[in-house]
């Protein structure tokens, strides 16, 4: 996760959008000619000074900072300890995480979990852990009577942590679920993809979790993490309340005073700038209307000299409804509701200088092209004396609604002092920002936006945006795969050899001479079903029916909690119907739904590997394990029952939403319909544990069926 920036810079957004608005032409421009707000003069605003940080430190290195806020009967805590995602190792990516989130709901040696859930409830009190790139972040909130016990249960939390092994199992089955959910949000695709081609896909800036790593992490590695970076010595806390500064000291004292550890710091990983022997990297999102995409290179590190000119030349062209890209890509185009980037740094690493945004499919090569033209314009001649004292004057107006609450100057203290920067920081750039000139502008623009260097990533739906023109436009083309990797098999399977391919081939074609030769015959099927589906501890129950009509049309209609939910598919494409809603099917899921339809692999063998493993013995019945795969590596293991050559075992990958793991389905109560054998009763379980049951009501084969329904109106 990247590092979150501790400043409140929403808020002061917002405000500027909304006094932006305002002033826009067309916007009430009655009102507008008869007060000539153009020509409005201002007073310069007054000085403001912050409040005065008080500080400590407890004998055993903690350091404490505290502002005085008497106005709430609320304390309001935050510690930071350096470490973080950026010192995971590339095997064991999301174990900061993991960490973070079992820190806080995986117990003490006096509490468990939930015990501790309990407390914390009952007494108003909140407690939260986060894992960022470079630093961990534990923070509460409390009534001020309450500040003795939060603290007492924060040193539990802090000092005691049990790691039970069930919340672990808990913490990983969500980070399962969170896999196999990520190419949801195509937003969420451009951001990974891109950051991956930035830094390099081997980069822990970078890295992205995957089952396998889920499989590496121990609790053993959890614990190993706690101790390296859990210490006295790496903590800065900081305070708002009504409170002095000795209270909290001799509080932390009492709770933490005994805790004498010391924390151990890896080398921060380098940085490296990537090569590319492409210009665009393209993943297909088939679905999609729109394209999601982002331009840029590798930035710089935060270099407080050149951090106003920095700020003045984003404000004039990337960041802000006035800028140069908002006014050529959205007002003069009207190509995307906004765009947004520039050149950004971080503390202790390089950050990106980059510029992202969304638009319809048709419109991407005229967006990217519209981008390199601002950039190549802002680079050769110098910003106009308006655009410049626009941005200076938003700035020097605004900069004070960073600081508008105490936990705001409170966060933007503690960020400072982390880093290493001046305490004074903040009333030098004041002055450095009425300094830049529209030269220093033109400087930024040279030294930092390299366009000959810039890596385009683009998702999308590539038949579409074709239309509109050809990503080669912009340079050489290179695919890339977002598909999810499968979870590691536990059971290793051996290398494939002529022998168990033949044999395993023979037992294929031996189940479809007994059981399933008339398969070519079936035109159509219609199956009713009822369902039971576990998910988070809940059981959803629905009822479907499916209407097929061989080789390629479907139309499923589901209810489930009184909602009617449609699924059409017709060759390559299909749509799902909801609540009057309708969207795409991606092309990868139709693709994935026919490896596992037995009549499709029965009817389209060449296209499959069928490798014989072994006998093995279930539940006193002999099976022949074949491992079934095929061009594109997906893969399930058949148990054919020796004696009646039924497949009545299958394991595979599990697509089941929230239940990440290989799914074991039992298919039993075969009935006979017109010489075919079908199992009326399905049970999926993972990890052992039972999530979903189908109990077939009726099928029927070869009846009428009306092709109008498989229509993609």
């Amino acid at each position: 996760m990247k590092r979150l920036s501790l400043s409140s810079l929403p808020v002061l957004f917002v405000v500027g959008m909304l006094i932006i608005s305002l002033l826009l032409p067309g916007y009430n421009s009655y009102a507008a000619k008869k007060r000539k707000v153009d020509t409005l003069k201002y007073p310069e605003l007054n000085q403001f000074e912050l409040p005065e940080i008080q500080k400590a430190e407890t004998a055993n290195g903690i350091k404490l900072r505290l502002i005085k806020y008497d106005k709430l009967p609320l304390v309001n805590l935050y510690i930071l300890l350096k470490g973080g995602e950026a010192y995971e190792s590339l095997e064991k990516v999301g174990l900061a995480d993991i960490m973070s989130n079992l820190l806080r709901i995986g117990g003490t040696k006096e509490l468990s979990g939930d015990q501790l859930d309990k407390l914390l409830d009952a007494n108003g009190i909140s407690i939260s852990t986060f894992a960022y790139n470079d630093y961990f972040m534990v923070s509460f909130s409390c009534l001020t009577d309450n500040f003795d016990q939060a603290v007492s249960i924060l040193a539990k939390i802090i000092k005691e942590p049990a790691f039970d092994q069930e919340k672990l199992e808990e913490v990983k089955t969500k980070a399962a679920t969170s896999i196999s959910r990520r190419n949801e949000t195509p937003g969420a695709i451009n951001s990974r993809e891109f950051n991956k081609l930035i830094y390099g896909a081997n980069s822990p800036l970078a890295a992205v979790q995957e089952y396998e790593h889920l499989e590496n992490i121990s609790r053993a590695d959890v614990v190993q993490m706690y101790q390296q970076f859990f210490a006295a010595d790496n903590m800065l806390v900081g305070v708002s309340g009504p409170l002095e500064i000795k209270e909290v000291q001799q509080l932390f004292d009492k709770y933490f005073g005994d805790w004498n550890t010391r924390a151990k710091f890896p080398p921060f990983p380098g940085v490296t700038p990537q090569e590319y022997d492409f210009k665009v990297a393209f993943a297909e999102k088939s679905n999609l209307n729109q394209s999601y995409l982002s331009v840029g290179h590798l930035g710089v590190k935060e270099n407080m000299a050149e951090k106003a000119k920095i700020k003045v030349f984003n404000s004039i062209f990337s960041k802000g409804f006035t800028s140069r890209l908002m006014h050529r890509i959205r007002v003069k185009m009207g190509l995307t509701y906004g765009i947004y980037g520039g050149i950004d740094s971080e503390d202790l690493y390089p950050g990106k200088t980059s510029f992202s945004t969304y638009t319809k499919s048709e419109s991407t090569v005229k967006a990217i092209k519209a981008i390199f033209d601002e950039i190549r314009r802002i680079r050769q001649e110098e910003v106009s004396e308006k655009e410049l004292k626009d941005a200076k004057d938003y700035f020097l107006n605004s900069y004070v609604f960073e600081f508008s609450s105490p936990e705001e100057i409170l966060l933007d203290s503690l960020e400072r002092e982390f880093y290493g920067v001046d305490e004074e920081a903040h009333k030098k750039l004041i002055e450095d920002i009425k300094k830049v000139t529209a030269d220093d502008v033109l400087q930024v623009a040279q030294q930092y936006l390299h366009p000959d260097k810039m890596v385009i990533f683009v998702v999308g739906n590539e038949e579409k945006i074709k239309q509109g023109g050809d990503l080669s436009e912009l340079g050489k083309v290179k695919k890339i795969d977002i598909s999810i990797k499968p979870p590691p098999m536990k059971e290793k399977i051996p290398p494939a050899t002529p022998e168990t391919l033949e044999k395993g081939k023979k037992i294929i074609d031996a189940v479809e001479k007994k059981n399933y030769k008339i398969f070519k015959r079936i035109k159509s099927l219609i199956m009713e079903s009822s369902s039971q589906l576990s998910i988070g501890g809940r059981t959803i129950a629905f009822e479907s029916k499916t209407t097929v009509l061989y080789p390629d049309k479907s139309y499923t209609e589901t209810s489930v909690m009184g909602m009617k939910i449609e699924r059409i598919v017709n060759g390559k494409k299909g749509i799902m119907r909801q609540m009057g809603q309708e969207r795409p099917v991606p092309e990868e899921d139709i693709e994935e739904r026919k490896f596992g339809d037995l009549n499709h692999i029965l009817n389209t063998k060449e296209n499959y590997k069928f490798q014989y493993l072994k006998e093995e013995e279930v539940e006193g019945k002999t099976y022949h394990v074949i491992y079934i795969s095929d061009a594109k590596k997906n893969w399930m293991k058949w148990f054919v029952n020796r004696d009646t050559l039924l497949n009545e075992i299958r394991e595979q990958v599990s697509k089941m939403p929230g239940q990440a793991g290989i799914a074991r389905t039992v298919y039993s109560d075969f009935k006979i319909i017109k010489g075919i054998p079908f199992a009326f009763k399905r049970v999926t379980f993972v990890k052992d544990e039972k999530v979903s049951e189908v109990i077939i009501k009726e099928i029927k084969v070869n009846p009428k069926v009306d092709p109008s329904i498989f229509e993609l109106k």
